[in-house]
């Protein structure tokens, strides 16, 4: 990865600045350098305003002058919106006077096709190096800082916003918003505010000449009001930004909740490794959001009613998933309680003691067994907050998420002082479902009481499920398990991967299996990749290398059973097409004719390749197949995958990718995430799979990529079979891929 920078410019200037110049002004509020104008002097900034302009003498009460070096009096911020040709002079006059921060309006730089627009970003992107300055854009839409309030951008959703930048009196923290696409970004706040949401930023990257999305994001997760940040990603310039941001943001307890666009595969190795064409940078980026806690963004609804979900409660995360319903209408109910099942909850039967409470304040035709059905006299009569109350000090219950009607406010608002102090004192989330449109005097009424407020079943039960996944991230970080934990270092005896018991484990120092790795060719075969492997301490079948019929013989008969005999060839690491492969060969004349029929299958197969030899192994005996093995992504280093299959494995399509190094706690989250994973578990009779065996090969694999480094490429274990309790696994084929393969490419 790439270093990250020493410094970083000043981002106070840019969103909290004392004083604005806005360049390129206009009394036109049907153009953009108009809509600006409107946009800032609408919400009250109270700092000193300047214009630039050589066309007027006024703009809104704003004064202009003819040029930058005639402004009156220092100035934090530029809002550039003139012609691209005439950006770069004039972000060079702002750096020379002392302007600190810049937003770029302008479009005509990098998105647009040719060399001049590139051109004229480079500049701007030296520019902002040269002064130190913070640069947003070009081709920016600006941003939003509700706190101030300032709302420096185009974007027709902050002119008139209905009651407000900012809901009064409502109880939700800030949620930020950082977006590589300005109408997607602004998208977020004017879907969430109808719903009472308490937007603190809304920044829309634009190009990313000077600071970048993470930059951004960095800097959002310290703001003091802010829950939870959402990004909208197209393309992720630094990586390693992106880890320190989710890291810092972790140690916070603030959720980035994140979609990532575009998400290409990547190609390096592919056509010699399994895992890497399995793998790709979308899964890349999945096992990156799981490591460092990221929540993945479905779209702008979800993401909003997710973070509101933080919003609301963030330090009262749901310790489980056990969800309490209440309804006045038992159809929707059961249509919810489905809806949460499906997304992983559970909707268990309250308490004897809770059911008895509840049911005293119920009609015949009421039911408090849960999801409880309240029905509609209820709510006329007493209003939610009583049953309401009872259900979120249920002692089963996690969760609550309440389906109702909000067409009107007057239940809510008859209701409210119950309500207000449910929500301050409730230990649980819990979320309103509306299944009709919300009035939005309800809404208010519920954010000032504490709750949030969505119209959909799913986003609900959702929201829930990330809150509880991510309280779960929190305890095992915060739980004292370290990241980078090894196993079996320092020669003491480790349980073995392979079948066959204990052995001790020495592996050599990275130093040498770099060495190792660099000298080798492109591909490593399997008889010395199983070689490699082994001498680092990860065990292996044993078995031997013939160059002839006798050697096989000789080798066969010192392993005692039936064998596997494989053609050797770093030009054939797929075995299977050249007939280059025969299972269970038991007796003598048996591997003497085997080993004549290989050899002349791969002959036959591709004349011009060397072959090594035929390698003669010990069967391996029945089991669950599995493929284990390691890619280098481009942007996150070397990520561990385990899939269901073996051979079948691109087939099923049932891989999970983790960064490495892993330990045995995060080998195990691994294989529960696999949709094969009942597989390992014994179906239909078949014996449970030794699962702790299956763990400490992927420990293992995952610390012999940390300790290749960059001179690994690609590893695969394919298939690996996992037998029965005890028993451990037997790596039945194996194959490297260096680096030297990517230097091909």
């Amino acid at each position: 990865m790439r270093p990250l920078p020493v410094t970083m410019p000043n981002l106070d200037a840019l969103f909290w600045p004392r004083s604005i110049a806005l360049i390129g002004a206009s009394p036109d509020r049907t153009i953009i350098r108009g809509r600006i104008v409107e946009a800032v002097t609408l919400h009250g900034f109270d700092g000193p305003m300047y214009a630039v302009s050589r066309s007027h003498e006024e703009i809104g009460g704003i004064l202009c002058y003819r040029s930058i070096e005639a402004l009156p009096g220092p100035v934090d911020l530029a809002i550039v919106t003139i012609p691209a040709e005439h950006v770069a002079a004039s972000l060079r006059v702002c750096g020379k006077i002392g302007v600190k921060a810049a937003i770029v309006i302008s479009s005509g730089f990098g998105e647009e096709r040719g060399e001049a627009g590139a051109a004229r970003q480079r500049e701007i992107a030296g520019i902002a190096r040269e002064f130190d300055m913070a640069i947003l854009g070009p081709n920016a839409e600006g941003f939003l800082n509700a706190r101030m309030p300032l709302a420096a951008t185009f974007s027709p959703t902050v002119v008139h916003v209905e009651n407000g930048l900012r809901p009064e009196a409502s109880r939700a923290r800030g949620i930020a918003v950082v977006s590589q696409s300005g109408g997607i970004g602004f998208s977020f706040f004017h879907r969430g505010r109808p719903k009472a949401l308490n937007f603190s930023f809304v920044v829309s990257m634009g190009n990313e000449a000077g600071l970048d999305a993470m930059d951004v994001a960095g800097y959002l997760v310290e703001d003091e009001e802010t829950a939870a940040v959402l990004a909208f990603l197209e393309g992720v310039r630094a990586p390693e930004k992106l880890v320190r941001v989710a890291e810092r943001a972790a140690g916070l307890r603030k959720p980035l909740i994140v979609a990532k666009v575009g998400r290409s595969e990547a190609a390096a190795a592919a056509a010699a490794s399994h895992t890497a064409s399995l793998a790709g940078a979308a899964r890349a980026y999945d096992a990156v959001f799981r490591r460092y806690g990221i929540l993945p963004g479905e779209d702008q609804d979800h993401m909003v009613d997710v973070a509101a979900g933080f919003a609301f409660f963030a330090g009262r995360l749901p310790r489980g998933t056990r969800v309490g319903i209440l309804t006045p209408s038992g159809g929707a109910g059961a249509w919810l309680a489905d809806v949460c099942e499906h997304h992983g909850l559970t909707v268990p039967p309250l308490d004897a003691e809770t059911r008895a409470a509840i049911d005293r304040m119920l009609p015949a035709y009421g039911t408090s067994r849960n999801p409880v059905d309240v029905t509609a006299q209820v709510i006329f009569t007493l209003g939610y907050a009583p049953a309401l109350e009872l259900l979120a000090r249920a002692p089963g219950i996690d969760a609550v998420l309440v389906a109702g009607s909000l067409s009107h406010a007057r239940y809510i608002e008859r209701d409210m002082e119950n309500l207000i102090r449910i929500g301050a004192s409730v230990d649980k989330p819990v979320i309103f479902c509306g299944y009709t449109r919300a009035d939005p005097h309800a809404v208010d009424l519920l954010a000032r009481a504490g709750f949030p407020c969505t119209t959909s079943m799913a986003n609900a039960a959702k929201a829930i499920r990330a809150m509880h996944e991510y309280r779960e991230f929190l305890e095992r970080r915060e739980g004292g398990r370290p990241w980078l934990a090894r196993t079996g270092e320092g020669g003491e005896e480790a349980v073995s991967p392979v079948a066959g018991g204990r052995h001790p484990r020495s592996p050599p120092t990275g130093e040498s299996l770099v060495r190792s790795l660099r000298e080798a060719g492109p591909v490593i075969s399997e008889h010395d990749a199983k070689a490699l492997l082994s001498a680092y301490g990860i065990g292996v079948p044993a078995g031997g290398l013939a160059a002839d019929a006798g050697e096989a013989v000789r080798i066969a008969s010192a392993l005692d059973g039936p064998v596997a005999m494989k053609v050797q060839s770093e030009d054939l690491p797929h075995k299977t097409e050249s007939g280059g492969i025969a299972l269970g060969v038991e007796g003598k004349a048996a591997v003497r004719e085997a080993f004549g029929r290989i050899m002349e299958n791969a002959r036959a197969f591709a004349p011009d390749v060397t072959i090594e030899g035929v390698r003669v192994e010990r069967m391996a005996g029945a089991g669950v197949e599995v493929i284990v093995g390691v890619s280098r992504d481009p942007d996150f280093g070397p990520m561990l995958a385990v899939g269901i299959g073996g051979v079948f494995v691109e087939l099923l399509d049932d891989v999970v990718l983790s960064p490495v190094p892993v330990d045995a706690a995060e080998a195990r989250e691994m294989l529960r995430g696999l949709r094969g994973r009942r597989l390992l578990d014994g179906v239909r009779g078949a014996p449970l799979a030794d699962v702790d065996a299956l763990v400490a090969l992927l420990v293992a694999v995952s610390e012999f990529a940390v300790s290749a480094g960059g001179a690994l490429e690609a590893l695969d274990l394919n298939p690996v079979i996992v037998h029965p309790g005890g028993q451990g696994v037997s790596v039945a084929d194996a194959g490297i891929v260096t680096a030297a393969a990517r230097r091909e490419v």
